[in-house]
């Protein structure tokens, strides 16, 4: 499986069938994560509505989703990684007080990613930052965690149709930091 990180939107990265969104446990669009809400706006409330129709009680901390992409450009579906509970709102989240996203829920939401991507059939898949941000984890251990599941998941013998993951990045420092992780973790699966 080839794994890449890319500097710039996920919305504008192409050759890919599948966008990983964070997502908040109730799989509303509209709360939490960023990408989400562009999503939302960009490829239309049907997605938020297969999702909420799909799955009325919401997913756990952890699990991942697909559904259709709507009139999103570029992807044929959206993978809801629920890595927040959109009722775990600390208003202070921007002083990092609280990691909203715990290491657990981010490896799980990586990994139930990858496999409902292969059970889809998706060749490619691109992942964002996932916890950082909203989430509250810091971004070398976002990338560390991520990753490390990504290659693991790779690495395991199992079969998969996930042939390519990217990691988009929006900020030039958290892809960097990104791009410095795989390295690593590259240079020590290679030893």
């Amino acid at each position: 499986m080839e794994v890449r990180i890319i500097h710039g939107d996920a919305l504008q990265v192409r050759g890919f069938s599948g966008l990983v969104i964070p997502a908040n446990r109730q799989l509303t669009l509209g709360w939490g994560s960023h990408l989400a809400e562009k999503v939302k706006k960009s490829g239309g409330a049907g997605i938020e509505e297969e999702a909420l129709s799909k799955w009325p009680g919401g997913i756990s901390c952890g699990e991942a989703v697909i559904t259709g992409a709507g009139r999103l450009e570029g992807y044929t579906h959206i993978i809801h990684a629920a890595v927040l509970d959109k009722y775990d709102m600390n208003p202070l989240f921007l002083l990092r007080l609280k990691m909203r996203t715990t290491p657990e829920c981010l490896t799980s939401a990586v990994r139930s990613s990858l496999e409902a991507a292969s059970k889809a059939g998706l060749k490619g898949v691109v992942f964002t930052p996932m916890g950082a941000g909203t989430g509250g984890m810091p971004d070398r251990i976002c990338a560390s965690l991520t990753l490390k599941e990504i290659v693991e998941y790779s690495a395991g013998g199992r079969e998969t149709s996930v042939d390519a993951v990217a990691v988009a990045c929006y900020e030039k420092k958290t892809a960097e930091i990104f791009e410095n992780t795989l390295r690593q973790i590259q240079e020590a699966q290679s030893r």
